[in-house]
C-alpha cells in the first residue's frame, strides 16, 4: 500500500495532534481576541467553527489511516472519508461566511484582537482546507517531503486528496448501476 512507508504510530500522532488543536487554536485566539461586542463574537465565532471543523476532519482523516493501517480493517477510514466527502461543501460555506465577515469586522471595528483572531483562524481554515483536500502544504515534519518539494519545486497532492477520489469513484462506481437500473 502507498502509506506503508510510515508506521501507524505516526499518523495516530496525526490524529492526536490536530484533536489537540481543536480546542488549542480556537482557545489561544479566545486569549488573545476575546470579543467585546457581540458582533465581534459572531464573527469569531464563525472562524472558530470553519477551523475546527476542518481540524475535525483532520483527526478523523489520520486516526482512520491509523487504524486501516494497524488493523487492515477499513470501515473507520471509510467512515472518516464519507465524513469528509460530506464535510467539504458545507465547511466551505462556513469558511467563506468567516473570510466575508471578517472583511465587514475590519470595516466596522477595525483590527481589533477579535477581529484580528477572527481573521487568523479563517486563513488557518483555508490553509487546512487546502492541506485536506487539495495540495500538500506541510513539508516540515518528514525531510524526505521537505527535499521533495525542494527538487521537484511544487507540491504534491495532499494524501487525503488522494483517498478522498479513490473514495469518491467507488462511490460513483457503486451508485451508477443502482440508477441506471431504476431508470
Amino acid at each position: 500500500m502507498a502509506d506503508a512507508h510510515r508506521s501507524p504510530r505516526d499518523f495516530k500522532g496525526y490524529a492526536r495532534l490536530e484533536a489537540i488543536n481543536i480546542l488549542l487554536v480556537p482557545g489561544t485566539a479566545l486569549w488573545f481576541g476575546w470579543p467585546k461586542t457581540l458582533a465581534e463574537a459572531a464573527i469569531l465565532s464563525t472562524a472558530i467553527i470553519a477551523t475546527a471543523g476542518f481540524l475535525a476532519i483532520g483527526t478523523l482523516y489520520w486516526r482512520g489511516l491509523a487504524a486501516r493501517l494497524r488493523t487492515s480493517e477499513a470501515a473507520s477510514m471509510s467512515a472518516a472519508l464519507r465524513t469528509a466527502d460530506r464535510c467539504e461543501r458545507p465547511l466551505v460555506v462556513v469558511t467563506t461566511l468567516a473570510s466575508v465577515m471578517v472583511m465587514v469586522g475590519v470595516l466596522a471595528f477595525g483590527w481589533t484582537g477579535a477581529i484580528i483572531a477572527a481573521a487568523a483562524l479563517t486563513a488557518l481554515a483555508w490553509l487546512e482546507y487546502v492541506n485536506y483536500y487539495h495540495w500538500q502544504l506541510q513539508h516540515f515534519d518528514r525531510m524526505a517531503d521537505t527535499r521533495r518539494l525542494f527538487t521537484t519545486r511544487r507540491f504534491r497532492r495532499a494524501h487525503m486528496a488522494r483517498h478522498l477520489a479513490r473514495y469518491r469513484t467507488s462511490q460513483s462506481a457503486i451508485s451508477t448501476p443502482a440508477s441506471t437500473s431504476s431508470a
